[in-house]
């Protein structure tokens, strides 16, 4: 049991590290602040914690071999990336993350350049990050780690429930659009979706601001522009 909420502990540490990576990569690619990243409402990467646990735990054996350690870093983070890209697609019919615009990517869900990334980030993970976080937490006692691992663990699932219930509100029928140019169409029936399940869509929809729906290009920005000036026009009347 102790083992369990300790890996739960990192499991959340190594999230809100990728959270923190993402939300800076993004912001110098965009050349803005981006802090909505992800579909949970908190400020964690579930993929990324993963990720971190599952290389520090499977991968620590090989932490005097740099090569080794690189090559399976990077392919243990291009499998699990390209396997959650795939299982979200199938569960929301959406696309989540789009890498056909860089080289060398494997049906736009995993690229060369991100795999490096992740193989160097293992590197750091097994040889620096990890052993830190287990002298840290080897300040702590068995029911403190136990009572942490529990918090955190609630806060983890009630935050992957909630934003499970509502995304899948905002699921999209794209199947019964068979013309080519349905974009519009579609892009309407989002727009009714977002207005009877408005509680998170700002979070959600800042954090993916143009996402795919089956073949279909959906730009959400269309309706928070379209929103604003509902409400300039309602504060006008008044």
């Amino acid at each position: 049991m102790t083992e369990f909420f300790y890996n739960v502990i990192l499991f959340f540490i190594y999230s809100v590290m990728g959270y923190l990576i993402e939300i800076i990569s993004v912001s110098i690619t965009e050349k803005k602040l981006t802090l909505s990243r992800g579909y949970l409402i908190g400020p964690y990467l579930p993929i990324f914690g993963c990720g971190g646990l599952g290389g520090a735990l499977f991968l620590s054996k090989y932490k005097n071999d740099i090569v080794n350690l690189f090559v399976l870093s990077v392919a243990y983070s291009c499998t699990l990336e390209y396997i959650t890209s795939l299982v979200l697609e199938k569960i929301f019919k959406l696309r989540w993350w789009d890498y056909s615009k860089r080289k060398m990517n494997l049906n736009g869900r995993i690229s060369l350049e991100t795999g490096v990334a992740f193989g160097i980030f293992g590197i750091i993970i097994v040889c620096f990050i990890q052993p830190f976080l287990v002298y840290l937490l080897s300040f702590l006692t068995k029911k403190q780690i136990i009572v942490i691992g529990i918090i955190l663990f609630i806060i983890l699932l009630s935050d992957f429930i909630i934003s499970t219930y509502t995304i899948s509100k905002l699921k999209i029928n794209t199947k019964k659009y068979t013309s080519k140019d349905s974009t519009a169409i579609v892009r309407k029936e989002v727009i009714a979706q977002l207005q009877k399940y408005s509680l998170f869509y700002r979070r959600l929809f800042y954090a993916f601001p143009n996402f795919l729906n089956y073949k279909n290009y959906i730009k959400v920005e269309d309706f928070i522009i379209n929103k604003k000036k509902k409400k300039r026009l309602w504060n006008r009347k008044k």
